[in-house]
């Protein structure tokens, strides 16, 4: 018994304190994410992603689809570029939405693949996280050239929370969404954009 008490008494504060600071930390996350987003425009109507589709094949351990994504910033040029292979038989983009007092600030946010057309819940949580392609240095590329710095910093911090980085609950300011792309066909470019209005749109190029 004397032996729990002292466990109780030595380890008590040091967990009240890490739940203090993180308490700090996500108000700070909401707060910044939510100041930021006050005092910049909307970042659509834009173009996010450019895409190619290869095809899929067949093997011992499953099915895999293969593809390249360019990440493409406010002027229409290349960020980067993925192409690799990922499990399943067709391709998804998931999305994370940030709307606030009418405008909304859009972050791909995930690629993955999946088996069927209806997918399962799980295969949403694999794949490819892109938040890391665009967001370097505490700056957020998808503004493209022409943008200030104060700009990116700060679509930086809605970024950052919008696609769960700072794991953080986003107290219902995050809306996530995926983009089905088993309707493009192999070797053939499309482009996911969104308009004004938040909707998305895939089309051929």
């Amino acid at each position: 018994m004397k032996k729990t008490n002292y466990f109780i008494k030595l380890f008590s504060p040091l967990i009240t304190l890490v739940a203090l600071i993180y308490i700090i930390f996500t108000c700070w996350s909401v707060l910044a994410c939510w100041n930021a987003a006050a005092s910049l425009k909307a970042n659509i109507p834009q173009e996010f992603l450019r895409i190619k589709i290869y095809g899929s094949s067949s093997d011992s351990e499953g099915n895999t689809v293969s593809g390249t994504f360019s990440i493409i910033d406010s002027n229409g040029n290349e960020i980067a570029v993925i192409e690799r292979s990922w499990s399943g038989s067709y391709l998804a983009v998931e999305f994370a939405r940030v709307g606030t007092e009418g405008k909304y600030f859009v972050f791909p946010s995930r690629i993955y693949g999946k088996n069927r057309i209806i997918e399962e819940r799980r295969e949403r949580s694999h794949g490819t996280l892109l938040e890391k392609y665009y967001d370097d240095y505490g700056q957020c590329m998808l503004l493209g050239y022409g943008s200030t710095l104060a700009s990116r910093k700060k679509l930086y911090r809605i970024a950052a929370f919008a696609t769960g980085k700072y794991l953080v609950p986003s107290f219902g300011l995050v809306t996530r969404f995926s983009i089905d792309l088993s309707g493009c066909r192999p070797d053939r470019y499309y482009s996911i954009s969104f308009s004004e209005s938040g909707a998305y749109i895939v089309e051929e190029l």
